[in-house]
C-alpha cells in the first residue's frame, strides 16, 4: 500500500511500482541437506539462563553505582564547601533517576519522552545563558558551569532535531 503512488526513476526511465518485479527470496535448500540441530531447552535451563542474565545486569548496575558513589565521596573529601557537596549529590541523584527512567521506557513512548527531554534541555540552555549573562568575570565556577550547560544543552537539542528529522 505504501508504494502504490510512487514514481521510481531507474536509468532515466520512469517506472511505476506495477512495472517492477517484486523481490522473491531464494528457495530453501532441499530437505535432505537440512539438519535439525536445534535443541529444546528445559524449563530449568531457561530459568537458570534468565537468572544469570539478570544477575549480570544487576552486577553491572551495582558496579556503576559504586563508582559514582566513590566519586561523590572523593569529591566531598576534596572540597570544603558544603553547598558544592549538596549540589553535586543532587546532580548525581537526578542523573541516576534519569538513567533509570530513560532505559525503563517502552519503545512506544520514546518520541514523547524525547520531546520532554528536549524541552528540559531548552530550559537548561536558557539557564546556562542567564548564568553567562550575569557577569562576575570568566573566572567564576558559575560562569564555566553555565557555559558547559549551554553547550551540552544545544548539542542535545540539535541532536534531537536531527533524529526527529530522520523519523
Amino acid at each position: 500500500d505504501a508504494v502504490q503512488n510512487m514514481l521510481i526513476s531507474y536509468a532515466g526511465e520512469k517506472r511505476f511500482p506495477d512495472k517492477i518485479k517484486p523481490y522473491s527470496p531464494p528457495p530453501p535448500p532441499p530437505a535432505s541437506q537440512v539438519e535439525d540441530t536445534t535443541q529444546e531447552k528445559t524449563q530449568d535451563e531457561l530459568i537458570e539462563e534468565s537468572n544469570a542474565l539478570q544477575q549480570k545486569s544487576f552486577m553491572k548496575n551495582a558496579q556503576i553505582s559504586s563508582l559514582v558513589a566513590t566519586a561523590l565521596v572523593a569529591f566531598g573529601i576534596s572540597t570544603n564547601n558544603h553547598d558544592s557537596v549538596s549540589l553535586m549529590a543532587s546532580f548525581a541523584l537526578a542523573g541516576l533517576a534519569g538513567y533509570q527512567v530513560v532505559w525503563g521506557v517502552a519503545p512506544a513512548l520514546h518520541s514523547p519522552l524525547m520531546a520532554v527531554t528536549n524541552a528540559i534541555s531548552g530550559m537548561t540552555a536558557i539557564g546556562g545563558m542567564l548564568l553567562l549573562a550575569e557577569g562576575g568575570g570568566s573566572s567564576g565556577g558559575a560562569h564555566w558551569m553555565g557555559a558547559i550547560a549551554t553547550v551540552l544543552s544545544f548539542i542535545n537539542i540539535s541532536g534531537g532535531f536531527f533524529v526527529s528529522g530522520k523519523m
